[in-house]
């Protein structure tokens, strides 16, 4: 039965931002009204409402919000999703927290906070089961939450289609999943470690005793959803529930840039294939002076994960090379100078330089990733791009170039979220003015055009 269409006026739209905001501490602005009013429609027609007003008359039953919370919270996801963190997880993050685990009872902690129908837990127990095959004697769990009991009774089932494993390996899929009629399902030696839990993050408490600390928790593409103040809280709790050393890892557009100081963000591996994470590292106050990654480490810490050089940002007292040592990186105008020149290769060699010369300056990522973008080589784009957002939220022309990327990339959900962070950030920098890249439009101009895509593609893809 096809959906009639619902529009919202201004007071039932702010009644149900107001209810989604204290139940779940879901923000939806206005860009979202239209993706609500499709959610309220869904809701009527399964409860034989006769209309909005009628409809909210029955919010004041705990099961129908929650249903409400099913129907817009359901997200896309896939069996080892962002590739970055995949390795960063199985070359560097599981076998620490094994080493660690040895010596310490030999158990292990995971938190899947958000999970949705499943993908992201059983990935991670997949990962558990390759590089610990033998688990006698250990005590190994993933908590797996989300808000929404229908994905949770989804992922319960383990059953999957070909889109949600177009992600997997040959070898994963043959390791991992048995044939399900026109489908896959998970094996059981891995069902076997994942727990799924309901769970609200803004409302209730951690799935874990008080006393009880985790090695790692992924909560991806959660905070996307809530205001800065939710973020917050929910990053100190997080916090609490870490271990000294502990990782916690975010979605690609979402940073802890002004929201907490609590944690250190490091990067794990190098080149195209590294992933930025962040820690639990307990210092003294006096020794937290805003530098990126850890100047020392406890005997929690395990090992560290690749040398790279330890600066700060806009760090200039770097000392004079010596004779044998390499060139100077070339500046950002260099590159920049290159890249008019439509010699987009030599550009990109360019920005591997400056890279290597300042890992975690935003800048390097975002020209690597433009002169790629030039270049018609959007997938390789999207691992620089990605860095620079992440490394710089406010940088605006690197979401717009990312969001095109994506959509060109057939990534309608995540390029409509890259568009509206476009729209939000740009004109924020002041390079944004006067930056090539506009192509002849004002930053306002640009903002606004990205504001419209964003809306445009969020009407496509419901």
């Amino acid at each position: 039965m096809r959906t009639s269409k619902v529009v919202l006026s201004d007071d039932e739209f702010a009644q149900l931002r107001a209810l989604l905001a204290r139940s779940a501490g879901l923000v939806f602005d206005e860009s979202r009204r239209d993706s609500v009013a499709y959610c309220v429609a869904e809701r009527l027609r399964a409860t034989g409402a006769s209309d909005v007003p009628s409809y909210l008359a029955l919010l004041v039953d705990v099961r129908e919000r929650q249903q409400l919370l099913n129907e817009v919270t359901i997200q896309e996801t896939h069996f080892f999703r962002n590739p970055p963190q995949i390795r960063a997880l199985r070359k560097y993050v599981i076998p620490e927290l094994i080493r660690h685990a040895d010596t310490r009872g030999r158990r292990i902690r995971i938190w899947s906070a958000g999970c949705s129908t499943g993908e992201e837990p059983y990935t991670i127990a997949m990962l558990l089961r390759e590089l610990l095959p033998t688990m006698a004697g250990w005590d190994v769990k993933v908590i797996a939450t989300d808000v929404s009991s229908r994905a949770l009774e989804s992922a319960k089932q383990g059953r999957y289609g070909e889109r949600a494993v177009q992600m997997a390996s040959p070898e994963d899929l043959a390791r991992f999943f048995l044939a399900a009629g026109d489908g896959y399902e998970v094996r059981p030696e891995v069902r076997d470690l994942v727990q799924f839990r309901h769970q609200n993050l803004v409302t209730d408490p951690v799935p874990f005793a008080p006393d009880e600390r985790i090695d790692l928790i992924l909560c991806r593409n959660v905070t996307i959803y809530f205001s800065r103040e939710t973020t917050r809280a929910l990053m100190a709790r997080l916090h609490a529930c870490l271990r000294n050393g502990g990782y916690l890892f975010l979605g690609h557009s979402e940073t802890l840039w002004q929201v907490s100081e609590d944690f250190r963000l490091v990067p794990l591996g190098t080149g195209d294939s590294a992933a930025f994470v962040y820690r639990r590292i307990d210092e003294a106050p006096s020794d937290r002076r805003g530098s990126v990654l850890p100047d020392r480490r406890t005997e929690d810490e395990g090992p560290p994960p690749p040398k790279l050089e330890r600066r700060r940002f806009g760090r200039r007292d770097r000392p004079a090379l010596a004779p044998t040592e390499t060139a100077p990186a070339p500046s950002p105008a260099v590159v920049r100078g290159v890249l008019a020149d439509g010699r987009y290769d030599e550009a990109v060699a360019s920005a591997d330089a400056l890279i290597a010369a300042e890992p975690l300056n935003p800048t390097g990522h975002y020209l690597r990733g433009l002169a790629l973008v030039n270049g018609g080589e959007d997938a390789r784009a999207l691992v620089d791009l990605r860095k620079a957002v992440y490394l710089d939220p406010g940088a605006g022309l690197a979401h717009f170039l990312l969001a095109g990327a994506l959509h060109r990339l057939g990534d309608p959900h995540a390029a409509a979220r890259e568009y509206r962070a476009a729209a939000d950030t740009l004109g924020s920098r002041p390079e944004d003015a006067t930056a090539p890249e506009l192509g002849g439009r004002s930053v306002q101009e640009l903002a606004a055009l990205c504001g419209q895509l964003e809306q445009q593609l969020a009407r496509g893809v419901r």
